[in-house]
């Protein structure tokens, strides 16, 4: 077994607060627009914040007393933190599915990468690269487990679907954030599965 980085299981912890969006959207705010609404609001937050880090001192200064820890190398020398990908990730999945898609699809993102992370770097079993088959597994139980607790329409079959699709695109190299990819690529499998059924 090997000790993952204190600062990798704090960002991972936050990763996994980020449930929050689809729970929230799932129990609290169960309105597409008024979630768009605010995920919205939240992105500009989020641009301002990396814009600002870059051209004013004293964002820079907040930001790096309260985020460096977590922050990977690329986001540190200035490529866009993983919190503002995952907004723009929610707000795509919430637009573009409806909300029996785009919840478990977004667990897949909060809870199956979050997993897929930790036992993967705690187990390294099946290397590809940087990441394991051990933890995409963990992804792939984690995430699934989660989407069946919560759902309420899709046949388990489509959640398994969707969730096996999400993790194999987590272990695949990818172009675009994984905070995009997975819950966009997990949705579509689970509506052309819904289709096909």
């Amino acid at each position: 077994m090997n000790l993952v980085p204190s600062n990798e299981i704090f960002r991972k912890i936050i990763h996994l607060s980020a449930s929050i969006i689809p729970l929230g959207y799932l129990w609290v705010i169960q309105d597409k627009y008024t979630m768009l609404i605010i995920l919205n609001c939240l992105c500009l937050v989020s641009i301002f914040v990396e814009v600002g880090r870059r051209k004013w001192n004293w964002i820079e200064t907040i930001f790096e007393r309260f985020f460096n820890i977590m922050l990977r190398k690329n986001e540190f020398d200035g490529g866009m933190t993983g919190a503002t990908w995952l907004l723009f990730g929610s707000v795509l999945t919430i637009f573009l599915f409806p909300i029996y898609i785009a919840v478990p699809a977004l667990l897949f993102l909060t809870i199956g990468d979050t997993f897929a992370a930790l036992v993967g770097k705690s187990f390294p079993i099946g290397k590809i690269k940087q990441k394991t088959l051990s933890g995409t597994m963990a992804g792939f139980i984690t995430s699934t487990a989660a989407a069946l607790y919560v759902n309420q329409l899709v046949p388990t079959e489509i959640i398994l679907l969707g969730s096996g699709v999400a993790m194999v695109v987590e272990l695949a190299p990818n172009l675009i954030n994984d905070n995009v990819t997975i819950p966009l690529s997990g949705g579509l499998a689970m509506t052309y599965g819904m289709m096909i059924l």
